[in-house]
């Protein structure tokens, strides 16, 4: 059903989906961010059974990205990702519990709502950024993976194919 209320902005809507396509732009960079920190313990046999990648997977799909991030910085091996990384996990955090509120005193029409899309924009491009830095790893791990990697660890392939389920994709 279509919003009928007459006191929403056309701009008031962007600014809705501008916040909604940067938090998505979030959860993409959680789930690659997953990825990494699991290939890399693969790669450097932390994790050497399907059992292993099977815990592994489990236990970080439940963390929160902080954890995630904790994780990765524990490997030590990206400080310069590190450090883009920190700032889209601070973004995120600010974009989940205060964008709102740091805007709310603004909120005073046309002008704001532009400055907020403006915002949100800018965190999504952080996030795509990033994202970007942590495919181009991924793809590092897999050429060390080879292009069997049921050959490396027994069920990998399925793993890869979709890290959610282990399931191939549709």
């Amino acid at each position: 059903m279509p919003d009928t209320d007459p006191f929403r902005s056309v701009e008031e809507h962007k600014v809705f989906a501008a916040y909604g396509r940067a938090m998505h732009g979030s959860q993409a960079l959680e789930h690659w961010l997953r990825i990494l920190v699991n290939l890399h313990r693969i790669t450097s046999r932390e994790l050497t059974t399907q059992a292993d990648v099977e815990r592994a997977v489990e236990t970080l799909s439940t963390s929160t990205m902080g954890t995630v991030f904790a994780a990765l910085r524990a490997l030590g091996r990206y400080p310069l990702l590190e450090e883009e990384l920190a700032r889209a996990v601070s973004e995120r955090n600010r974009l989940a519990h205060h964008y709102f509120g740091e805007w709310s005193e603004l909120w005073d029409g046309l002008e704001t709502d532009l400055r907020m899309i403006e915002d949100a924009s800018r965190v999504r491009r952080l996030f795509e950024e990033t994202v970007n830095q942590l495919t181009t790893i991924i793809a590092e791990h897999l050429d060390i993976i080879g292009l069997d990697p049921n050959s490396y660890i027994a069920g990998l392939q399925e793993r890869i194919d979709d890290p959610d389920t282990g399931a191939a994709p549709h």
